[in-house]
């Protein structure tokens, strides 16, 4: 400790992995145990996000909030999430369950007003694109709220 740039191995494919499921995308590389710029950036934005002192190495306090931030245990039964398609245009309690799950698995959609406007599709499509089974065309439907629900449990 800390980790920084130019480090690699095992516990740096695990910071990477609870960094992606902390909704701080590595597009290009991924998990791939090498902490490098892009890695570095998601750790930089992560410290920013929680009020860390912004630094992009991962020391005790920046793995202790990740850790946290990754660990508060929910149920998706405290997040139920609505059937059928919703998108761009779409209104109601329906949407306002989707932007709670969402800002609950930290994919923040904004202001939950239960109206599906660009920021709640950007925050569904940030979600897609974490899954190589889901379609970034940031609308809900049967597969991403499957995806949703597994991260809900998770």
């Amino acid at each position: 400790m800390p980790i920084g740039e130019g480090d690699s191995g095992p516990f740096v494919q695990d910071i990477q992995e609870e960094l992606i499921k902390a909704g701080y995308r590595l597009p290009r590389y991924g998990a791939d145990g090498h902490f490098g710029e892009e890695t570095e950036n998601a750790v930089m934005r992560f410290q920013k996000d929680y009020g860390l002192a912004v630094d992009g190495l991962v020391g005790p306090i920046t793995l202790n909030k990740l850790q946290e931030v990754n660990h508060q245990r929910v149920s998706a039964s405290d997040f139920p999430l609505p059937t059928g398609v919703l998108k761009r245009g779409s209104q109601g309690e329906a949407v306002r369950q989707v932007q709670r799950a969402l800002k609950q698995i930290n994919f923040n959609p904004g202001t939950i007003d239960g109206i599906y406007g660009p920021n709640t599709e950007d925050a569904v499509r940030r979600f897609q694109s974490m899954y190589a089974a889901l379609a970034d065309d940031g609308i809900y439907g049967p597969n991403t709220r499957k995806y949703m629900r597994m991260e809900l449990d998770d």
